[in-house]
């Protein structure tokens, strides 16, 4: 299929964590800009930028918790886009790595674009899910795990961990139709490579003021406790279960 033919995706405006901005930078904006693709290169320039800018903002102490803090931003700002639209439309949006620019931020991603706003079509006999498997986890954030943990020797199953977290949290930041996403999260879970099911789970719970949302609890640590800021993640596994639900629900 040429470009051409391609679906249009129109990019939604459901908050600023699913912003897809289109088309290739300015000329004066170029630099500010990484190509996705060059991110699963160990020893590129790309990653390690990223994990400077990442190393500076967060204030971590060692390369490998700077990766897994990394991996879990990047999958829940990056692809996120892509992960609630199948959820709601059953449709997969073109976020293979070489679609997509990122612009690193200070801590974590300040933007990202695609080059064509578009829909992909499934391979004969391919489901949406499964067709969102090939392209967003083992054609984009897979590769950037293995590279990640090549270049700062995180553990393999920690940085999967962080993908769990964040497409995770492409949905449960949606903060809406609750019994869809549970049930769309079960799907892509359960058949999703790289071991995710195993890495954490996603809970609904109830706000004091009413409505429900979905909460991610991690099963594995992000290491997050090691930076300056010395503080756990909202997921942080070394909480236990109980006490992680109490923090969600408890009355700010």
């Amino acid at each position: 299929m040429s470009d051409d033919t391609f679906p249009v995706w129109t990019p939604l405006p459901h908050g600023p964590r699913w912003q897809v901005t289109e088309g290739e930078p300015s000329a004066s904006e170029a630099g500010l800009w990484l190509a996705a693709d060059r991110l699963a290169d160990p020893a590129g320039v790309e990653l390690s930028g990223l994990l400077e800018r990442e190393r500076t903002g967060s204030g971590h102490r060692t390369g490998h918790a700077t990766a897994l803090t990394l991996m879990a931003v990047y999958a829940g700002w990056v692809t996120a886009a892509a992960v609630l639209h199948w959820a709601l439309y059953d449709e997969v949006p073109d976020m293979r790595s070489g679609n997509v620019l990122v612009r690193p931020a200070t801590h974590g991603i300040g933007g990202v674009r695609v080059r064509r706003a578009r829909l992909l079509v499934p391979r004969a006999g391919e489901d949406s899910v499964r067709l969102l498997h090939r392209t967003v986890l083992d054609g984009h954030l897979l590769p950037i795990a293995d590279a990640l943990h090549r270049r700062t020797r995180a553990g393999a199953r920690q940085l999967r961990g962080g993908i769990a977290h964040g497409c995770a949290t492409a949905l449960c930041a949606y903060g809406t139709r609750v019994d869809l996403l549970t049930a769309r999260w079960r799907q892509f879970v359960d058949t999703a490579p790289g071991g995710l099911e195993t890495l954490g789970e996603v809970v609904r719970i109830r706000l004091p003021d009413g409505p429900e949302r979905l909460v991610y609890l991690r099963n594995t640590c992000c290491l997050y406790y090691t930076s300056a800021e010395a503080v756990r993640c909202a997921s942080c596994c070394l909480t236990s279960r109980e006490e992680r639900l109490r923090a969600y629900t408890r009355p700010k």
